[in-house]
């Protein structure tokens, strides 16, 4: 199924350099003709790319930049006709009205009562309520918005001028896209853009049949849904829930666009990479480029919407399980690894979602702490598979091991004499012939230093105790 004509991917026949993993979500946007928002700092090639695409469709394009528009430029001079009675509207060269291709730059820079204005165009291709017929192609680019504190973080490149989209007019834009910077680009390609020669790439993207490809695409499109929506919508259901309660709330309009961006980017996949094309790739890909809240001024983390995906996902798989739908319904993952035991989860499920578990912790000491609790909890009771048991004997060995209270080598007037000396002071002070205390003992000394210059200590100390607390792990379960 892999296209032969695309061997070179879509954006570098384009002239655009280090996009490619972009390649197939605007595919998917040409053969859906969705509205599309781009989102980077200036000189990332925004504007390059669209008017490339739209002289590779031989489309008339309108470029707007919204930041100094006014409606006039869009609908031309209004004058009433001879009667009175109503008004016509005067075209000039860059009125809307015969575009196929339409372009608002700077986007977040347009005035509020404009942008209220452009609703309709985006979302319905009307204009004063009439229907544009000829406009396939709404997009926008805008530079990402300025956080409401910059001072924050004063490495990184403020637009003072980019002010957030009323998250009404976000959420027509079923693709919103981050595009790469300099530091995303290899030094091939960043050679390429310095070296290129641009009509050699204008060449090369006028040679480009993209309107066969994304004919191509239309076709799959419907092939792939027929496929797949069986679980789609029980993953869509299950992905709106977990986005809401991980602070990512979508709108009901939403929830159908990723059904339909998730389809229409594996049927792209499935166009430029082959049998290659994972599914669940592609569901990935859709939902990193398909919410809305990528164009705030905190854009939700990769790491985030990959976890929310990845329960969302195998929620979808345990459908028909209702042992392993009530676990995966679970959002904290101990609590998960918790409530399998008390259901009756075999040992080799029980090792599954242990490891799923440890891997999917981002804190070192969370993770240490974890283990030392899943470990005094089922070292007895159960017979995990060595790829559970292994990685937690190992991560709880730390704290299981013997430890003095002296540690040597700390440099006077630093942040680890610091903390070192809040350590040993609450060591003191809590000192007791407990197993409790002499694990949590253990645990801030095997942390320190390392552990303690990016985690605040009394945290994932509070943090252990609870975890301690979770898995019934007491005084009395350790005598």
């Amino acid at each position: 199924m892999i296209d032969q004509e695309l061997t070179l991917n879509i954006t570098e026949r384009l002239g655009v350099q280090g996009w490619s993993r972009l390649d197939a979500v605007l595919l998917a946007a040409l053969a859906t003709e969705y509205p599309l928002l781009l989102i980077g700092p200036h000189g990332t090639a925004k504007s390059f790319l669209v008017e490339r695409i739209a002289h590779a469709l031989g489309l008339e394009m309108r470029h707007y930049n919204a930041a100094l528009l006014n409606y006039d430029d869009l609908v031309g001079i209004p004058l009433p006709d001879e009667a009175g009675e109503s008004l016509h509207f005067v075209p000039t060269p860059s009125t809307i009205w015969q575009a196929g291709f339409v372009f608002f730059d700077e986007i977040s820079r347009c005035r509020i009562d404009l942008q209220n204005k452009l609703f309709p165009i985006i979302h319905e291709r009307r204009v004063v309520g009439i229907k544009l017929d000829q406009l396939r192609y709404r997009w926008a680019a805008m530079n990402p918005p300025a956080p409401d504190d910059p001072s924050v973080n004063s490495t990184t490149t403020y637009y003072l001028g980019s002010e957030p989209l009323d998250p009404a007019l976000t959420d027509r834009f079923p693709f919103v896209i981050t595009v790469p910077n300099w530091g995303d680009l290899s030094r091939q390609d960043r050679l390429r853009i310095v070296l290129g020669d641009s009509e050699v790439d204008l060449e090369a993207s006028s040679n480009l049949d993209l309107d066969h490809q994304i004919r191509r695409c239309v076709d799959l499109i419907p092939i792939v849904r027929s496929d797949f929506e069986a679980w789609l919508g029980d993953y869509i259901l299950y992905l709106m829930d977990l986005l809401e309660r991980g602070g990512l709330g979508q709108s009901p309009r939403r929830a159908r666009m990723l059904a339909q961006t998730i389809i229409a980017v594996h049927a792209a996949r499935l166009l430029l990479e082959g049998e290659a094309a994972d599914i669940e790739d592609s569901v990935i890909t859709a939902l990193l480029y398909g919410l809305p809240q990528t164009a705030t001024d905190v854009p939700p983390s990769e790491i985030k919407v990959i976890a929310i995906h990845k329960q969302a996902w195998e929620l979808a798989q345990y459908l028909e399980d209702e042992k392993w739908r009530t676990v995966m319904e679970e959002h904290d993952r101990a609590r998960r690894v918790l409530l399998a035991h008390q259901l009756g989860f075999d040992d080799f499920e029980m090792s599954r979602l242990i490891t799923q578990t440890l891997g999917a912790e981002d804190s070192n000491p969370r993770q240490v702490g974890l283990a030392v609790a899943m470990f005094l909890t089922f070292c007895g009771q159960r017979n995990l598979d060595p790829s559970a048991y292994e990685p937690l004997t190992q991560l709880a060995y730390h704290v299981f091991e013997p430890r003095v209270s002296v540690i040597n080598g700390i440099f006077p007037n630093t942040p680890d004499a610091a903390n070192w000396d809040d350590i040993k002071t609450w060591i003191e002070s809590n000192r007791r012939d407990s197993l409790i205390f002499r694990l949590e003992r253990n645990f801030l000394l095997y942390g320190f230093p390392h552990f303690w210059r990016t985690t605040h200590w009394k945290e994932a100390l509070e943090q252990f105790h609870h975890d301690l607390l979770l898995f019934g792990i007491g005084e009395e379960r350790l005598s």
